[in-house]
């Protein structure tokens, strides 16, 4: 049996600068406001940057980021993974100007150990991931651009 990975993408356009967008998305202290997969983050160290993140579902790991390239793009890795299903993984987003606004996008990728389950469990907790990831993306919207209208 071999790992499995997956990827999701999806982006989103937020009627806000990239600066505003990136200082809001990028600042753990934030991150629980609109990302309901994540319990804790806590930022470890900023040059190079790693943040310890625990999960819903009991997943403990760690971002180790490889570009912080802000306002325009992150890029990270996973380690020290504490999971029963998940070895592996990172990230990137993007932050592009658009007409006064900013595109956000996502890719994000995880690897899992290989199992009997997977072919049940994977397409399963692909289409979860992705409607998370939906979720939160629009819940940061929506918390960015509520701030100007009030």
């Amino acid at each position: 049996m071999k790992k499995v990975t997956i990827t999701i993408h999806h982006s989103i356009l937020i009627n806000k600068s990239k600066e505003e967008t990136w200082d809001y998305t990028q600042d753990y202290a934030h991150r629980t406001d609109w990302d309901s997969t994540i319990l804790k983050a806590e930022v470890l160290q900023e040059r190079p940057r790693i943040v310890s993140v625990k999960f819903k579902g009991g997943i403990e790991l760690t971002f180790v980021y490889k570009l912080y390239d802000r306002p325009n793009k992150t890029s990270l890795a996973l380690q020290d993974i504490k999971s029963r299903w998940i070895i592996g993984g990172g990230g990137s987003w993007n932050y592009q100007e658009i007409n006064g606004g900013t595109l956000w996008a996502q890719t994000n990728t995880l690897i899992f150990k290989p199992g009997f389950l997977n072919a049940i469990f994977i397409p399963l907790f692909k289409l979860r991931w992705k409607r998370e990831i939906q979720i939160s993306m629009l819940r940061a919207k929506r918390n960015l651009e509520k701030v100007s209208s009030e």
